[in-house]
């Protein structure tokens, strides 16, 4: 595929399971990872080889390379992030 989708994970307690299964597609580039916890949102990242990081979801959002956002947030944050996307 030419143009892969790039997505933005959203969470990474769980939700880092789903990456390598973005990255064994290609339609879709895993473009970046966000997570309040710095560190931990590092650990994922270099262990995933993702380059652009986050700790605020607003920032996801306002990125426009971003295609779209998988949420693997907290149960009770999926609601208004969803809308928020």
């Amino acid at each position: 595929m030419n143009n892969p989708i790039n997505v933005a994970m959203i969470g990474l307690g769980f939700g880092a399971e789903f990456i390598p299964i973005y990255q064994a597609l290609e339609s879709t580039n895993v473009y970046a990872l966000c997570r309040r916890n710095e560190d931990e949102l590092n650990k994922s990242a270099d262990q995933f080889g993702v380059e652009k990081r986050y700790t605020k979801y607003d920032d996801v959002l306002a990125d426009p390379n971003v295609d779209f956002v998988h949420i693997n947030s907290p149960i009770n944050d999926h609601a208004w992030m969803s809308l928020k996307a």
